[in-house]
């Protein structure tokens, strides 16, 4: 995507984090430059010095990514959020965790390791994120991440301590103790009870293959999750905006107090099913609230999809991950600068963004990619020997080798 001009709304993001970039020594133009790369969703820096003449060089902006230290981008990211709840005037919100697989090629790239997940084993990053989803527009505004290690890595940390972690500085940071929200993989009974003393309530998914018992009375019996299940009476779920018939196909759900193994402490669990009359649950959902209903449980289960779509938004419209190069600030650059952007999109989308808040990420990246393109081949046609487009042209002559602002010319002389 040719990009002779730097888009305003970039412009604005830069202003919202101007002091942390001058105090990296990273100037104002190459900042810009790193916050557009991944506007464009562009994975090296040969393509973007290609791309956006007045971007700088491919070392300079090596150099500057190598210097990037997210920390002090991800602390102002958590204030603007906080005050985005203060000014939302209400408190419907829940805390999502998950992590997304990043696979990558080549052992130098940081935070590369084997990794398993429900597609199957893969090589490279996996990243977990802690997000804060409000439940009325079902939007979700990234807090904090880690880079996960591999379990043979020396200085391997579970991904459940690694989350408490990132929770615990949330929660520190003054943010409200709200429910959170996980899938099966944080189910484990250090994870929920940990949640539980930072005065939150666990509203999380639990592995069916859980053992369960209705007291915690060391002579009761053990009965797996599904058994226990199989013959409760079932509620209906209340209907969704999306459901069209009402007959079998809205949603039911049994629920019960139980114990699992190990915690000590009882939950409200929930086994969900596809309609009024099936015969096993898809899914199980438990929580430490035990006067939460299993509306509500099932509500903040699916508030937690939210954060699949935000991963989904980072990596086909913001080049979330991508950036190989750079080492460790490489890659803190490649997930925080998709992470604030994101947020710029979700909590300016009227003041920086010009739309109505009502429009998708992909939606908005595709509006504010149009009409850069647009005023670029408007500046090619009306200056055909500017000084931007010598330096395009200079860069563009030679692709198989680094791009210069000289070299492209020297060679075609």
């Amino acid at each position: 995507m040719l990009c002779m001009f730097l888009p305003n709304q970039i412009r604005e993001v830069y202003f919202l984090f101007k002091d942390i970039f001058d105090d990296l020594g990273i100037p104002y133009t190459h900042g810009c430059a790193l916050l557009l790369m991944h506007f464009l969703g562009i994975a090296r820096f040969c393509e973007f010095a290609r791309t956006c003449p007045w971007g700088g060089s491919v070392s300079t902006l090596a150099k500057y990514a190598g210097l990037f230290d997210s920390n002090r981008f991800m602390r102002r990211n958590l204030k603007r959020v906080l005050d985005r709840i203060s000014e939302s005037g209400h408190g419907e919100y829940c805390f999502a965790i998950d992590d997304t697989a990043n696979p990558k090629y080549g052992n130098s790239c940081f935070g590369s390791s084997s990794f398993g997940s429900s597609g199957g084993k893969y090589f490279g990053q996996k990243i977990l994120v802690l997000a804060l989803v409000d439940m009325r527009t079902r939007k979700a505004y990234p807090l904090q991440y880690a880079f996960l290690t591999g379990k043979k890595d020396p200085d391997h940390i579970p991904a459940n301590v690694v989350a408490i972690e990132l929770l615990h500085h949330v929660i520190d940071y003054g943010y409200p103790p709200f429910p959170v929200t996980t899938d099966s993989w944080f189910d484990s009974k250090e994870f929920i009870q940990s949640v539980h003393s930072f005065g939150c309530d666990f509203a999380g998914e639990l592995k069916s293959t859980r053992n369960i018992k209705n007291n915690p009375g060391p002579y009761n019996p053990v009965t797996k999750l599904t058994k226990w299940f199989r013959y409760k009476t079932h509620k209906r779920l209340p209907q969704t905006k999306y459901q069209k018939r009402s007959e079998k196909r809205g949603k039911a759900y049994s629920e019960d107090i139980l114990y699992i193994s190990g915690l000590g402490r009882p939950l409200k669990v929930i086994a969900v099913y596809r309609r009024i009359n099936g015969a096993s649950a898809f899914a199980y959902y438990a929580t430490t609230n035990l006067t939460m209903t299993g509306s509500q449980l099932w509500k903040y289960s699916r508030g937690r999809w939210a954060i699949e779509v935000m991963f989904r938004d980072l990596k086909q419209s913001l080049g979330f991950g991508r950036l190989t190069a750079g080492g460790e600030g490489g890659a803190n650059l490649s997930v925080c600068i998709p992470l604030i952007l994101y947020t710029s999109m979700q909590t300016d989308s009227k003041k920086i963004w010009n739309s109505s808040g009502k429009d998708s990420i992909g939606t908005l990246v595709k509006k504010v990619r149009e009409i850069a393109f647009s005023k670029s081949l408007d500046h090619i046609i009306n200056q055909p020997n500017g000084p931007k487009l010598k330096m395009l042209k200079a860069r563009r002559k030679n692709p198989n080798q680094k791009p210069t602002n000289i070299c492209g010319e020297q060679l075609s002389a």
